[in-house]
Parts: C-alpha cells; structure tokens; sequence
C-alpha cells in the first residue's frame, strides 16, 4: 500500500513526528496537572515561582507542538509529490484499452485523489499524539477518581460504537460521492474540449448546461450534504457525550458519591481537556473516510498504488537486432467496451504484413480501418485469436513490439519537444532540415528540440505529427488519413515521394486512406467492410496489374 511504502521510506520523519507528539503530549498533561493543582491549592507564597514554572510548560507545549507541525508539513509536501510521481507513471503504463474507456475518471483521478490521500498520511501522528493524550489524561482521571472515570468511560464507548455504525452507513455514500464528482469531472471535459462546438450551437450548450452539467452537480451536491451531515452530526454528538458525561459526573459526585468539591473540580477540569483529543479523533474521519473513498477509487479505475513503481527505462533503443520479418493476426477479433450486445468492430481477421512492404488499408467510415492499425501495434488486446510476429505469438512482450512502430493517429497528439528513439532531443539542425522538407521553415522555430509553435491548421500540424515520425525513425510507419487534411501539392508529395523513400529505406509503410487514384502506388491493398476482410490485392508487375484474392472464397482471381 502507498501509505506503508510512504511511511517506511520516510520513517526518522514519521518517527520524529510522533515523538514530538508525545513530548508535545506529556507537556500538555504536566501542563493541566499544573494548572489543576493551583486551582485547588491556590497561588501562595512564590508567585513569580509559580507564574514561571507554568510559563515554562506553556512554551513546552509551544515548541513542540510547532515542530511536530513543521514536520507533518514537511511529510505532507512529500507526500503529495511522491503520489503525483507514481500515478504519472501508473498513468503511463497504464494500458490505452483502459484509458480510452475511462479518460474522464483517470484523469480525475490525478487532481482530486492525490488531495484526498495526502492527509492520510499527515493525520497518523495526530492520532497518535491525540490518542497518547487520552491515555495520559485517562490515567490521570483514574488517580482523581476511579468511580467518575467509570462514569466517563461509559459515555465515551457510547461515542465509539455510535461512530463505528456511522463509518459502515457512510462508507457507501464516499464511493457515490467519489463517482459523482467523477462525472461531474466528465462534463467539464465537453465545456473545455467542445468549446468551439458549445459556441455555434446554443441550443447544445443549453443542453449540455442544463441537462448534463446541473444535474450531475446537484447529484454531487445532495450526496455532498449527506456525506458531511453524517460527519457533522458524529461531531455534535461526540461533543454532547462529553457535556453530558461531565453533567452526570458532577451530579452523581455530590449526590451518590458525596465526593469533596476540589476532586470534582480536577476531575471536571480533566474531563474538558480529555474533549479536545477525543473530538479529534471523531472529526479524523472525515479526512479518513474521503481518503480510503480515493484509493478504491484508484483501484477500480486501474491506478492501483499497491506495489512498488518501476522507474522508466532510460537510453534504450529497443530496435537493436530485432530482425523480424512477418507480423500477422490470425482469427483476430475485438468489441470496444460499452458497445450494445457486445457487438464486433473487427473481425474475425487473419492477415499478414511482411517487413518492408507498402500498404494501403481502405474501407468506408466505421469499416474498422483503425481498430485494425490499433490491433496490430498491440494497443487493442484481441477478443478472440492472436498476433503473431514470425510465427511466435507476442505475449508478454508487448512493449518491445510497440516500440517498432511510429505515426501518427487519426486523433493524434503533439508534444513540443522532438526525440530520437532514444529519447534524446533531436539535433536543432536536423529539425531544422525536416521543417523545411515539410514547408513549415517560416513557421516553426526550434531551440533546443522544443519546438515554438503548435497552433497551426489540421494539415500543418499533421506534418509537425510526421516530423516527430521521422525522429524516431523505426521500422514500421504507420498513417491513419494523414493525407485528409493535406493540399492538393502536399497530398501528392506524401504519396508520390513521402512513402516511396520511406520503403526505399526499408521501412514498413501501413497507411489508411480513402485516396483511390494512389492505390497504385502501394504493394497491397486490404480493403475492409463491416469489421470484415473483403478483398486483399498484391502488386504483382510494378504497379500494371494486381493479384486480388477474395478471403470469403479463399482463392486468388485476377
């Protein structure tokens, strides 16, 4: 668990904090059995005396009351940067399956529960030093008076049982709480990404105002209300125990036990300091009860800190000696998760790519074109069947096989800074070179691998997407429509000299695109429809005629 491994790389801090709560505890306790023996003796002879020794406690419970603060803060800060270390890195190896089917709640995840966690950490040696301080002050009760402790021991189980019961009812309503805001956190994500969308369509946005966003935060709000009402109230009830408790000690001294009036008084006195502690150890649920909703919610949602976190690989080039020469999907299917009846995008599939070779995978909109691409990277996990790399089914190795690919996706993400496959920034020249080939010299600059600018048209930023491609120079190059948004001269380019060098070069080229009157630039073309292989032609003559075999008949026609 996070907190354990926390705990123990961090122990002479912890250790620290909870020895400081202690001395601060047993300063505190010197401090009331001071002030309790001057309230029943009164202030004699020696009142400097006095006044300096109870001075001197006072900056006792002072100083270390404040470093055992500095400390917890100390700890707290760490903290939060060692769970925000280990979720990026979850987060990172996190399967894309996973997150494409939860993006909202995963990133929610990074904001919200790593504050929720936190204090769990910082709340331990509280409660330590709170519960140091009702052992204290409870032994020191039991030498005023065994009787009246009984009486107060009495109250106080009530307290523990009634908050015990509270816990169990509350529990389920952190969780709905904990998916509240997560969904709350969903519809944020439209206002921010469909922003341009929201702006031409008022009605949308209304929709999305008052139909989706005010709901979801009204759900949020009600379960909010519970959650702290349930809390709140757990507070109040704790503190009227402890009033009633002292109201039945004082009656019950006088009337049943007719004990003198200054045991009744230390005992009172004794009684309303034990409240501060035990009040803290109540309102710790809170902290408790939100923190321990956030690491479930962690583990459902795949971001599971429960073991340790390898740090990322550094400098390696996992294309070293990785000679393969044929990768194939053999009776391959996949259904994307929330689809209705569990309904097949792709598939059954078999196919095979061979090393070096140049193909053009077509189909209409929804054909499974990218769920295809996606299969063979080994991004998807197939429902049924395998991929295959030289006849060897890939298994565990899943990341070295990714590693082989690069390109860029139909939804594509650009980052400013340019990497070799080594992860090292590309040499200012060479992108400078690349930028150029590409025609965006005059509108992007670069320092240092950081590029300047992003913010340029769909096309454009396709291009800086190939850039990035060509830094990383691996073996198999993958397009989905890279060409779409290109003009008529670049759309061209690509095909006609872009692809061509990249085979050349012995690259593996996958491209998925709607371009017909290219077609014939390619080795192969696998067209889809409907999830399914409808036809897969070869190149047989340089580009004249084409082999065509139809994989429902199983036979080649020409």
């Amino acid at each position: 668990m996070i907190l354990k491994r926390f705990i123990l790389r961090h122990r002479a801090l912890v250790l620290g904090a909870v020895a400081l709560s202690a001395a601060s505890a047993l300063s505190t306790m010197a401090l009331l059995s001071y002030i309790n023996e001057l309230a029943a003796n009164g202030v004699h002879a020696g009142r400097a005396t006095s006044l300096l020794e109870g001075a001197g406690w006072l900056v006792a419970v002072l100083a270390t009351g404040a470093m055992s603060q500095f400390i917890l803060a100390r700890l707290g800060g760490d903290l939060v940067a060692q769970l925000r270390i280990d979720l990026s890195r979850r987060f990172i190896d996190l399967e894309y399956e996973k997150l494409a089917n939860e993006k909202h709640a995963i990133f929610g995840s990074l904001i919200e529960d790593v504050a929720s966690i936190a204090p769990l950490v910082l709340v331990a040696p509280l409660l330590a030093y709170n519960g140091l301080l009702v052992v204290l002050y409870a032994s020191y009760l039991a030498s005023v008076s065994p009787p009246l402790l009984g009486i107060l021991a009495a109250f106080l189980c009530v307290t523990v049982v009634a908050s015990l019961v509270l816990e169990r009812f509350l529990r389920r309503r952190f969780d709905a709480l904990r998916e509240a805001n997560e969904k709350v956190f969903e519809y944020f994500r439209y206002l921010s990404e469909g922003k341009k969308e929201l702006a031409l369509n008022a009605a949308r946005a209304r929709h999305v105002a008052d139909e989706l966003i005010r709901p979801a935060i009204h759900r949020s709000r009600r379960l909010m209300i519970q959650v702290h009402t349930g809390l709140g109230f757990n507070e109040a009830w704790s503190s009227a125990v402890i009033y009633a408790s002292v109201f039945v000690i004082v009656y019950v001294g006088y009337a049943s036990l007719a004990l003198p009036q200054a045991t009744i008084m230390r005992f009172v006195i004794g009684a309303l300091f034990l409240s501060g502690p035990v009040a803290f150890i109540v309102s710790a649920a809170r902290q408790v009860g939100v923190g321990t909703a956030s690491l479930r919610h962690l583990q459902r949602v795949g971001l599971d800190l429960g073991g340790e976190v390898d740090p990322p690989a550094h400098g390696a080039d996992p294309g070293i000696g990785d000679e393969w020469r044929s990768i194939a999907l053999r009776g391959v299917s996949y259904a994307y998760a929330g689809d209705e009846d569990g309904r097949i995008a792709l598939g059954p599939v078999d196919m095979e790519i061979r090393r070096g070779e140049l193909l053009f995978i077509v189909g209409g909109n929804g054909s499974g074109k990218s769920t295809l691409l996606l299969l063979l990277a080994s991004l998807l996990t197939p429902r049924t069947g395998e991929l295959v790399v030289d006849g060897v089914p890939l298994e565990l190795d899943r990341q070295r096989h990714r590693e082989r690919f690069t390109g860029v996706f139909g939804d594509f993400f650009l980052f400013p800074h340019v990497l070799d496959v080594a992860g090292h920034p590309l040499p200012d020249e060479r992108i400078r070179a690349l930028l150029v080939s590409l025609g965006l010299g005059s509108q992007v600059q670069v320092t240092q691998g950081e590029l300047s600018k992003l913010t340029l048209s769909t096309g454009q930023r396709k291009r800086l997407a190939l850039l990035q491609c060509y830094a990383e120079d691996r073996d198999i190059f993958f397009f989905d429509e890279w060409a779409a948004d290109q003009d008529a001269h670049f759309r061209d380019y690509f095909y006609r000299m872009l692809l061509p060098e990249l085979k050349a070069r012995g690259k593996t080229v996958v491209a998925i695109t709607h371009d017909d009157r290219y077609f014939s630039l390619a080795d192969r073309v696998v067209k889809l429809e409907a999830g399914r292989i409808v036809s897969d032609t070869r190149r047989r003559d340089g580009g004249a005629a084409y082999a065509a075999r139809d994989p429902a008949a199983g036979h080649r026609v020409s």
